[in-house]
C-alpha cells in the first residue's frame, strides 16, 4: 500500500513492507513548506495542496489508485480503553458512549472508527482504540485525493499507523515495563505508551504545543524570522553555543513539554500500577531540534533518545538519501504495512 502522510506543513509518501522483520522501502519522498491545509479550510488552500500532492505523485510516477492516508494526531481525537467483551452492535453503542466523553463536538459531526487491538480472555475484556475526526476534515481529505484521480483505501491517525509500525518492528530491551514514544508535531505533541509485555500501545495523550512553540520562542526573543529560527533550532538547539543561549530562550517550551511528560508518567503509574517508564523515544519533528533528547533526559531523569529505525531498514539506493530522516517517516511507513 502506498501511504500519503498529510501533515500541517509537510507531506510524506512511502511504499514499504515488512520482509522477515526488516523494513523494505520501495518508495520514499517528502515535500516541505506545504500550505496550511488543516488550519485553513478554504478552496484556495485545497487547490494549492492538491497541486503539490499531484506534482509529487506525477514525479514519482505513481498510478496506483488506492492509497492509505495518515492525518495528524493534533486534528483527531483518540482514546485507548478497556471495554467488556460484547456483541458487535452492543460494542459499537458502548464505544459511542465512551467517545462522547472525550470528543468536544457532536458525534453526528464526527467520523468515528474503532479497532480491537487486544483480547484479554482472562478478564473477559477488549482493549479498543477509538479514533474520531471532524467529518468535514475527512471529506476534505477525500476530496483532495479524488481530485488527483486516486481514492483512499483508508484514512487513519498517526497513533494508529505508528502503532502498526511498532507492533511489527519494535523489540524492547526488557519484557518488563514500558516505553513512551513522543511524537512532536508542528502544533501538537502526542505521547504513546508501549507496553513491553503486550507489545502494543495501551495509552495515549495529546496536547497543544509542538515545534511551533519552540520556533516562536526563538523568534520573539532574538527577533528573527521563521527561517532563521528553524535553522538555529536544527543546527544549535540545546547544544552549547557562545552566540545564542537557546537553552534559556527555549526554557518555557521545554518546561511545558517536561511537565506534560511527567503528568503522563504519573497517570500511567496510577492507571497501570507501574513503578517506572524504561525509555522515552522521540519521533517525527524531534529531529528539527538539535539535542532535544538530551534536554528531556536531563529534565525527566528517564533515558531518552531519537528513535531511528536505521538498523531495521534495508539499505538501498532508494533509502540512501533519507537515512537521517527516517525517524520522521515512522507513521508513513506504518501506514504502508498490512
Amino acid at each position: 500500500m502506498i501511504t500519503l502522510d498529510l501533515q500541517e506543513n509537510i507531506i510524506r509518501i512511502v511504499k514499504a513492507r515488512n520482509v522477515s522483520g526488516q523494513i523494505e522501502i520501495e518508495l520514499i519522498a517528502y515535500q516541505s513548506e506545504t500550505p496550511p491545509f488543516f488550519e485553513l479550510d478554504t478552496e484556495k488552500i485545497l487547490i494549492e495542496e492538491t497541486k503539490i500532492v499531484k506534482k509529487a505523485f506525477d514525479i514519482l510516477n505513481i498510478n496506483k489508485k488506492p492509497i492509505n492516508i495518515v492525518v495528524p494526531d493534533g486534528f483527531t481525537y483518540s482514546q485507548i480503553v478497556y471495554m467488556p467483551r460484547l456483541k458487535e452492535k452492543e460494542l459499537l453503542s458502548a464505544v459511542k458512549y465512551q467517545a462522547d466523553q472525550f470528543i468536544p463536538m457532536p458525534l453526528e459531526d464526527t467520523s468515528l472508527d474503532l479497532e480491537i487491538i487486544y483480547e484479554d480472555k482472562n478478564q473477559n475484556r477488549l482493549l479498543v482504540l477509538i479514533v474520531a475526526a471532524p467529518q468535514k476534515l475527512i471529506e476534505r481529505v477525500q476530496g483532495l485525493v479524488e481530485r488527483i484521480g486516486l481514492y483512499p483505501e483508508s484514512i487513519e491517525s498517526e497513533l494508529s499507523a505508528t502503532g502498526r509500525f511498532l507492533n511489527s518492528f519494535y523489540q524492547p530491551a526488557t519484557p518488563e515495563g514500558g516505553t513512551i514514544f513522543i511524537n512532536i508535531g508542528f502544533s501538537y505533541t502526542s505521547f504513546y505508551y508501549f507496553d513491553h509485555k503486550l507489545k502494543l500501545f495501551t495509552d495515549s495523550h495529546n496536547f497543544q504545543g509542538g515545534l511551533s512553540v519552540f520556533l516562536r520562542e526563538a523568534q520573539v526573543d532574538i527577533n528573527i524570522d521563521i527561517m532563521k529560527s528553524k535553522n538555529l533550532l536544527k543546527t544549535i538547539g540545546f547544544a552549547h553555543d557562545p552566540n545564542y543561549d537557546l537553552d534559556r530562550i527555549l526554557k518555557p517550551a521545554t518546561d511545558e513539554l517536561t511537565t506534560e511528560i511527567q503528568k503522563f508518567i504519573n497517570s500511567l503509574r496510577v492507571k497501570f500500577q507501574i513503578n517506572a517508564v524504561n525509555q522515552l523515544y522521540l519521533i517525527n519533528l524531534s529531529s528539527e531540534i538539535n539535542h532535544i533528547d538530551k534536554k528531556i533526559q536531563n529534565n525527566t531523569g528517564v533515558p531518552t533518545a531519537v528513535f531511528n529505525p536505521l538498523t531495521l531498514t534495508k539499505k538501498t539506493s532508494v533509502t540512501e538519501p533519507f537515512l537521517k530522516d527516517l525517524p520522521s517517516f515512522i507513521a508513513a511507513i506504518g501506514g504502508s504495512l498490512d
